[in-house]
């Protein structure tokens, strides 16, 4: 009989294999789970991809922004930090969670500050619009405090100690010129810094004669009151001051404020 031909060969290898070979269930469904986490994978990765280049983008913009708008006494750069999860998902939101501002080389009336630092709660992405609360910190060293703050009628330096300020000054007693020294706490009043006596000494050589007493009724208590408005951006108040280690450190507060427009480039004014 003749071999038969390949077709039929074939064929009837094909049915005595029986069934072709198919890969146990649990292969299958481990391989269906492979592909899956491989997708979540890609989906997740372009997430972060994303979420990376809009954050600079954000924080580049705001930078810019603000840096454009500064009041007319205030120049500098500023560096910008977005916090929050997904800065996408706050930007869909109409508004930033928080952002802050932080600068080490800002000049306020050419005075330069160690170093500045502004978070800004709840801002929105059209920047015209209110952010709903800001908290700033600024840092002076002696010199820059003098810059800032002037005695009324007086010409004296300021001093920067470990806990407080001093500055000296004179009178007459008797016809006779008396300098002393005094030593104050430095506190706020909305846009005034009020400088608040603590005691007085005599720096001037009189003999035997004790002058303080004389020198504690001139200087008195009542505070000295030395109003920034015109160096601060309307809106803006003094929360609280704080002198440490030869630095003040002045914390600064504003609700409902703008980050741009005329509302932020404008002082505030001082009584004549």
């Amino acid at each position: 009989m003749a071999n038969p031909d390949g077709w039929t060969q074939l064929q009837q290898r094909a049915e005595s294999d029986g069934e072709p070979v198919r890969k146990p269930p649990r292969r299958r469904a481990l391989t269906a789970l492979v592909i899956l986490v491989v997708a979540v994978l890609v989906v997740v990765g372009g997430a972060f991809l994303a979420e990376y280049i809009t954050r600079g983008v954000a924080e580049d913009t705001v930078a810019a922004a603000v840096e454009s708008n500064l009041p007319a006494n205030v120049d500098g750069t500023v560096d910008v930090d977005i916090a929050g999860d997904w800065v996408l998902l706050q930007l869909f939101s109409g508004r930033l969670e928080e952002v802050t501002l932080s600068s080490d080389d800002v000049r306020f009336d050419g005075i330069p500050v160690e170093k500045m630092t502004v978070t800004a709660s709840g801002v929105p992405i059209d920047l015209k619009a209110a952010v709903e609360d800001i908290d700033a910190t600024v840092t002076l060293d002696e010199p820059a405090l003098n810059e800032l703050l002037t005695l009324p009628d007086n010409d004296a330096a300021i001093s920067l100690g470990d806990d407080g300020v001093g500055y000296e000054n004179s009178t007459t007693v008797f016809g006779v010129p008396i300098g002393y020294r005094v030593t104050a706490s430095l506190s706020p009043d909305d846009t005034d810094v009020l400088v608040t006596p603590q005691g007085a000494e005599v720096t001037s050589s009189v003999g035997n004669l004790d002058l303080t007493s004389v020198v504690d009724r001139v200087v008195g208590s009542e505070p000295l009151r030395i109003c920034l408005a015109e160096k601060l951006p309307a809106g803006v108040s003094i929360s609280a001051i704080e002198v440490r280690d030869g630095v003040a450190t002045l914390s600064l507060a504003a609700s409902d404020f703008t980050l741009s427009g005329s509302s932020f480039r404008s002082t505030g004014e001082c009584p004549a």
